[in-house]
C-alpha cells in the first residue's frame, strides 16, 4: 500500500500527455528541492533560479499579468528595489550587493509565483513533491537516529558537534531545521490531499512523532519551537486538526522521555541548557539565549547609529567588528540570527516595516479565520488551504525566535516553498 501510495502520482504525472513538457520539466525540478536541500546550497539555490526564471520569461512571453497582481508581489519587488538601492549607497556596495546574492533576492518572489504557476498547470504536483519530502524526510529522520545513538550516522560521519546532529548534512547542524520546516509543510499536504483516508492519516501521525522526536535529539532548540508554535496555532485555527496534533504530542513526549532517561544528551541542551541560558537575558525567558541576545544589542547599536536606512544588506559581518558595535565577546557574528534584528541594522526602519507588515498580514488573515470560526462555529465552510498556510507562513516569520541569515538561499528555499501555495489558494482562480 506504501508502495503503491509513493509511486502512483509518478506514474499518473508521466502518463498524462496534456502537460507540456516545459511544465514538466520544471515540475520535476521543483519536487526534486527537497533532495538537493541535503546537498547544501548550490544545488537548491540553481533549481529555484531556473524555475523564477521560467515564470518570468513565460509569463512575458503568455502575458500572464494576474500573477503579478497582488500585494506580496508587489510590496516584494518594492523591498528588494530599495535593499539594492541601500546596498549601492552604503560603505561597502560590492560586499554588501554580492553577499548572499542580495541583489538578486527578487527571485525568490518569482520562484514562489512560478511555484503557483506550475501548480496551475500540474495536477500530480503536490501529491509528487510530498511524496519526495516524506521519502528525504524519513531518510534524514532513520539517519540521524543512528547518528544519536552510534555517535556516526549510516555513512560513518561523525558528529561535528558533540551536542547536535548533523547526519547527510557534513559539518551542518542544520538536520531539525530541515526536518522542521518540511515537516510542517508535508504535514498540510498530507491532510490537504488524503483527508478522508484514513490509513493515510493514520501514517501522518507517525511520521509526525517521528519528525518531532529527531528534531528533539538533533540538539536545535529553534526548530523544536517551531514544532510548538505549529501545534498550538494549528490546535487554536484548525479544529479538525485537534485530535492530531494532541495525539502526536503526547506521543512524542513519551517517546521523548523515554529515550532521554536512558540517554540524556538532548535533554541536557534543549531543556536544562536553555532554561539556564533564558534566564541570563536582560529580559528572562524569552526564546533565545544569552548569546543571542548579544547579537541583537549589536545589531540595536548599528540600527541607532543609522536608524532609518541601516548599515546596507549583508554588512552586520563587516560592522559587529568595530569597536562601537561591540557588546561583550561573542556579539559578532555574520548575521544577528532574527530576521527583525538584522533588518533594522541594515535595512534600517524601512527596512523593519516591510517584513513587520509582512508577518503582521499572516497573522492578521489567521485572526480573521479565527473570528469566523467562533462567530459561525463551521470550520469546514473555510477551505483547508484557507486555514492553514498563513499559519506556516506565521511561524516560519514568528519574530521572537532565532533565526537564519535573511538572505541565505538554502533558508530562503524552504521558507519560499510554501508561500507559493498560499499565493495560489489566495489569489489564483477557485475553480
Amino acid at each position: 500500500m506504501i508502495l503503491n501510495f509513493m509511486i502512483v502520482p509518478f506514474k499518473s504525472l508521466l502518463n498524462d500527455r496534456s502537460i507540456p513538457y516545459d511544465v514538466l520539466f520544471f515540475s520535476i525540478l521543483l519536487f526534486s528541492i527537497p533532495i538537493v536541500l541535503i546537498t547544501g546550497p548550490a544545488l537548491p539555490d540553481i533549481f529555484l533560479s531556473l524555475i523564477a526564471l521560467y515564470f518570468l520569461v513565460k509569463s512575458i512571453l503568455k502575458k500572464k499579468w494576474e500573477y503579478y497582481q497582488n500585494p506580496i508581489f508587489y510590496g516584494f519587488i518594492l523591498f528588494s528595489l530599495y535593499g539594492i538601492i541601500r546596498s549601492i549607497f552604503s560603505d561597502m556596495p560590492f560586499e554588501s550587493l554580492t553577499n548572499g546574492g542580495s541583489v538578486f533576492y527578487f527571485r525568490y518572489i518569482f520562484f514562489a509565483i512560478g511555484v503557483w504557476y506550475l501548480l496551475d498547470h500540474n495536477k500530480y504536483l503536490s501529491k509528487c513533491l510530498l511524496n519526495i519530502s516524506i521519502l528525504c524526510i524519513t531518510i534524514v529522520c532513520v539517519d540521524s537516529i543512528y547518528q544519536y545513538f552510534f555517535e556516526i550516522n549510516l555513512f560513518g560521519n561523525k558528529k561535528f558537534i558533540d551536542s547536535r546532529l548533523t547526519s547527510l548534512f557534513g559539518d551542518e547542524p542544520i538536520v531539525g531545521r530541515y526536518i522542521s520546516y518540511l515537516s510542517i509543510f508535508v504535514f498540510t499536504l498530507i491532510y490537504q490531499n488524503y483527508s478522508n483516508q484514513k490509513n493515510i492519516i493514520k501514517y501522518l501521525l507517525i511520521f509526525l512523532i517521528l519528525c518531532q522526536v529527531v528534531v528533539f535529539l538533533s540538539g536545535e532548540r529553534s526548530p523544536f519551537f517551531y514544532f510548538i508554535l505549529f501545534s498550538i496555532f494549528t490546535f487554536i485555527f484548525s479544529p479538525n486538526l485537534r485530535l492530531y496534533i494532541v495525539t502526536s504530542a503526547i506521543l512524542s513526549l513519551v517517546v521523548i522521555s523515554s529515550i532521554t532517561f536512558f540517554n540524556p544528551n538532548a535533554k541536557i541542551r534543549i531543556i536544562d541548557l536553555t532554561i539556564k541560558q533564558v534566564n541570563q537575558t536582560q529580559i528572562p525567558f524569552l526564546p533565545y539565549s544569552d548569546h543571542h541576545e548579544e547579537h541583537y544589542i549589536s545589531s540595536l547599536k548599528m540600527f541607532n547609529d543609522k536608524p532609518v536606512f541601516g548599515i546596507g544588506t549583508n554588512l552586520f559581518r563587516y560592522h559587529c567588528q568595530k569597536p562601537k558595535y561591540i557588546y561583550k565577546t561573542r556579539s559578532c557574528s555574520t548575521h544577528p540570527h532574527n530576521y527583525y534584528f538584522q533588518s533594522l541594522a541594515e535595512l534600517g526602519i524601512v527596512g523593519f516595516l516591510f517584513i513587520s507588515i509582512f508577518f503582521l498580514y499572516f497573522l492578521i488573515i489567521c485572526l480573521k479565520q479565527l473570528s469566523f470560526l467562533r462567530k459561525y462555529n463551521d470550520n469546514k465552510s473555510i477551505p483547508f488551504e484557507i486555514l492553514i498556510y498563513p499559519i506556516i507562513l506565521s511561524i516560519y516569520w514568528w519574530p521572537l525566535i532565532p533565526h537564519m541569515n535573511f538572505y541565505n538561499n538554502w533558508n530562503n528555499v524552504l521558507i519560499m516553498l510554501p508561500l507559493g501555495f498560499f499565493m495560489k489558494y489566495f489569489f489564483g482562480k477557485t475553480s
